[in-house]
């Protein structure tokens, strides 16, 4: 295979929704047109007091790790089919429990796109996925809608000559993600499990090669779920969720200097006229040096609006400080502040996370195959 076919490969499996891992997969099989890789990768992580992970808000170091495997097979010169999975692998206390992540078959038409079916993020992530750059502290906005991959998509992505286009449907799913309260799962609305009967993503967007010595990437990206009615509902009752996301970024995030954008809307109308509303921005600018230091930070910026009576705000600033030692190994320090929020007990719900307006602060180690 090429450099220049790996890297289209690469950059398609990113889009699609799994996670930077999977693009990596090291080939363990290949022969006549049949190839087999593996990835995954095994951490480490001290979190402080107020990411409340043991006990009453005590400090505590978390291990996990993941493990995925691709398969491929070339069918004609023009078409291939694949399919990829991965899992993960957490611990706590004396507990262990692994997670399906990504799931899914495929077909690859070369330059003509990427058709996937099974479980991963919707086309919306492509324009999130510019900001999400951090282990926990960020993602005040984005945090909310994109851990959601869900099973049952089926998603056409093209990919080439700087265009980048999706286009999915989502069939109908009992107790599926979509929405939740990054700070804290309270109450019916922000229980993320969900029935849906329909819906569809959609991705767009443009990346000019050589902005003064940079890509520059333009884009944008639009979903909207149907809720189940009537006798099939089992779990969660909504109308419906649309969700807008927009972004630009400049430059590499792994090299020189990088700077992102990012505008996150999304609505959950019930019956009764009732709504949840969450929306806001993010802000990145970093650099990253030859020698595998890179350093990372920003401001973010989210609003909750419940049916037009109730409004709050978190605002905070992430720092990541990440040392790559080699390919496969690296450590990193992260620290999450307060920039203004409205403190918790404005909130009015005792359970509500510290990281709303307290600082974090973690340390980890991480080996990737």
């Amino acid at each position: 295979m090429s450099a220049k076919r790996l890297i289209k490969c690469s950059l398609l499996v990113l889009v699609m929704g799994s996670s930077v891992l999977s693009a990596e997969a090291a080939t363990v099989y290949k022969r006549q047109g049949t190839s087999l890789g593996i990835n995954g990768r095994i951490q480490s992580v001290f979190y402080s007091n107020n990411y409340n992970l043991a006990g009453d808000h005590d400090s505590s170091i978390h291990n996990s790790s993941r493990f995925g495997v691709r398969g491929k097979v070339k069918i004609t010169k023009w078409f291939s089919a694949f399919a990829y999975s991965q899992w993960d692998m957490n611990s706590t206390g004396s507990t262990t429990g692994s997670k399906a992540r990504d799931q899914y078959v495929g077909a690859d038409f070369g330059r003509y796109g990427v058709l996937t079916v099974g479980k991963f993020k919707d086309a919306t992530y492509y324009a999130e996925s510019v900001v999400d750059n951090y282990e926990q502290a960020g993602g005040t906005v984005q945090g909310h809608f994109d851990h959601s991959r869900r099973q049952g998509q089926v998603m056409y992505t093209y990919d080439n000559y700087g265009v980048h286009g999706q286009l999915g449907i989502q069939t109908a799913q009992d107790n599926v993600p979509v929405v939740r309260n990054k700070f804290h799962n309270l109450g019916s609305k922000y229980k993320d499990r969900w029935d849906i009967d329909s819906g569809f993503s959609s991705a767009l967007g443009y990346t000019f090669d050589d902005i003064l010595s940079g890509p520059l990437s333009v884009r944008s990206g639009y979903s909207y779920l149907k809720g189940q009615t009537g006798h099939d509902i089992t779990s969660r009752a909504f109308v419906n969720f649309k969700h807008t996301a927009v972004s630009i970024a400049w430059g590499n995030v792994n090299s020189g200097f990088y700077v992102a954008a990012l505008h996150d809307y999304g609505k959950v109308n019930f019956k009764a006229n009732d709504w949840l509303k969450i929306k806001g921005f993010e802000l990145s600018l970093g650099y990253a040096f030859d020698n595998g230091v890179s350093v990372l930070s920003g401001y973010e910026s989210v609003k909750f609006e419940e049916d037009g009576s109730v409004n709050h705000r978190i605002k905070r600033v992430p720092l990541l400080l990440n040392y790559r030692l080699n390919a496969t190994f690296n450590i990193w320090s992260e620290a999450g502040f307060n920039a203004g929020s409205d403190h918790k007990t404005d909130f009015g719900a005792k359970k509500y996370s510290k990281r709303i307006d307290k600082s974090v602060f973690s340390l980890g180690a991480r080996y990737t195959f």
